[in-house]
């Protein structure tokens, strides 16, 4: 409408089917037979019913014979790298731009598009007599003909529901069926993902993939969307098909710290904070920025090496705070404040891991602190091997017996039966000795070294000498392999104080 509310244009937009049939229309019948004159043909397709198909995809092979000669193919796609110099492309939203020029000669031009599976379809342009230019090339180029290449991309993935959208304790799975348009398409390479509404993959539904079909099965409480996709025959995702869900009713399900959590899943800030390359999240220019992680489970061992890919402007160093819980909130702590350093890389991610002062263990928040601008594509935990790790007396899964005392960085004064028990120690290939730090106050503490595992049970038995102090001792063992359970048993007599021990290989 204009300002008189009269209308000046009409647009008319119509559900379509599959392509069945190609459309050609030219900016102009005729051109001058001069070397240079141009017409523009624009190729498009229309169903059935002849209905432009607005996401027509097909690929088309131009002919051009006669007085006139292919110079240029494209169809406004950046992502397609067929040669705009070749004579095969796909059709983009539907439609292909063809570039006719004129030679020196007068006559007809014939335009031919063909599609595999399309009515073809066919252009009768006239090249004129036209003024010569003087000084334009008597040379004449055209476009090289393309290997050939056979093909029917898919233009659409229809998904169908067979079950519900609300999942709950009731209803925690359902069927989507993956419908591919058109039928004929000669590409069946189909992914799915569960993503939320960022594109960023979640663990709050699981899927089982079976062919055209996908059981998806809701973990915890939230929001998803089941993504389909295909590359029809390409690097990239070309085609996307996504349907929305919601879970309710089974509570919350964790984040493992051992896998890579992208810096969009944040969920906990003291500001507004912007989305960040690749997924991840971008903090405040001016003041300070809380970027949080609710429910991390880093399992009952824990760990305390943290890798984290950072876009930084600058090749300063970047102090971070690294706290367990919100700094705002109680009983929150800080465990240290790490200095990132990397060569300044425009939107560039760059790594540096950091060992902690400490091991973080269960489910627990995450929070960094900054105080620049930065992109935090995520971070991940190394997954330590606890059976090789250094265990502090105090990491005992249980213990119990007739005396011992707990200070601050051991146990001290063991004495009858005590037994501390050490659970989930994969020793996968096996060990060859012991280190032991402790201090004897006999002659010489008999320790014996029990392995529970499905296979039975084996005691091997260590001497610690008598010390003033701490000492570590090094002994050899009979090696035992996969997952054990590990217990250190103090017989009658003992009188030990241990700090630490480690099992190498």
């Amino acid at each position: 409408y204009d300002e008189k509310d009269q209308v000046i244009a009409v647009d008319e937009q119509r559900s379509f089917g599959d392509a069945a049939v190609l459309k050609m229309e030219a900016d102009k019948t005729e051109l001058q037979a001069d070397g240079q004159d141009l017409i523009f043909v624009t190729i498009s397709s229309q169903d059935a019913e002849g209905n432009y198909v607005a996401n027509a995809n097909n690929r088309i092979e131009v002919e051009v014979s006669g007085a006139g000669r292919l110079v240029g193919l494209d169809n406004g796609s950046s992502t397609d790298y067929d040669s705009y110099k070749g004579t095969s492309k796909r059709l983009f939203s539907g439609k292909l731009l063809a570039i006719i020029a004129a030679k020196f000669e007068e006559g007809d031009i014939r335009v031919r598009a063909i599609s595999g599976g399309l009515k073809e379809s066919e252009l009768l342009l006239k090249a004129v007599q036209g003024k010569i230019t003087e000084g334009v090339s008597t040379t004449l180029t055209e476009n090289t003909k393309s290997e050939p290449k056979q093909e029917i991309p898919i233009r659409k993935i229809n998904l169908i529901n067979h079950g519900v959208k609300q999942l709950n304790a009731n209803a925690v799975s359902t069927k989507i069926t993956a419908e591919i348009y058109p039928a004929s398409a000669t590409y069946h390479d189909l992914e799915w993902r569960v993503t939320n509404s960022l594109g960023i993959e979640t663990n709050i539904a699981e899927i089982e993939v079976r062919g055209k079909e996908a059981v998806i099965t809701a973990k915890g409480d939230g929001a998803f969307r089941l993504r389909c996709f295909t590359t029809n025959g390409r690097p990239r995702t070309e085609i996307i098909s996504e349907l929305e869900f919601e879970v309710a009713g089974l509570g919350n399900v964790n984040l493992n710290a051992f896998d890579f959590i992208s810096g969009g899943l944040y969920n906990a800030s003291n500001c507004e904070l912007g989305n960040g390359n690749d997924r991840g999240v971008a903090t405040l220019r001016d003041g300070e920025s809380h970027v949080g992680f609710r429910n991390i489970d880093f399992g009952e061992f824990g760990s305390d090496e943290i890798t984290m890919p950072i876009f930084y402007n600058s090749s300063d160093p970047l102090p971070i705070e690294i706290w367990e819980g919100m700094p705002e909130e109680e009983g929150s702590t800080r465990i240290d404040v790490v200095s990132y350093q990397a060569p300044a890389r425009w939107n560039t991610y760059q790594e540096n891991t950091f060992k902690l002062s400490r091991r973080i263990k269960g489910i627990t928040t995450i929070c960094f602190v900054l105080k620049e601008k930065i992109h935090l594509k995520g971070f991940y935990f190394k997954k330590l091997e606890k059976a090789y790790e250094r265990l502090s007396a105090k990491d005992n899964t249980r213990i119990f017996g007739d005396s011992f005392k707990i200070t601050e960085d051991a146990v001290e004064q063991i004495g009858n039966n005590v037994v501390l028990e050490y659970e989930n120690m994969n020793f996968s290939e096996g060990f060859h000795k012991i280190i032991i730090c402790g201090r004897s106050h006999i002659d010489r503490n008999t320790i014996h070294v029990r392995f529970h595992g499905e296979n039975g049970d084996i005691n091997q038995i260590v001497e610690f000498p008598y010390s003033d102090e701490y000492i570590e001792k090094e002994f050899t063992l009979d090696s035992v392999e996969g997952n054990q359970k590990v217990a250190l048993v103090f017989l009658p007599g003992s009188n030990f104080d241990l700090k630490w021990f480690r099992f190498k290989r």
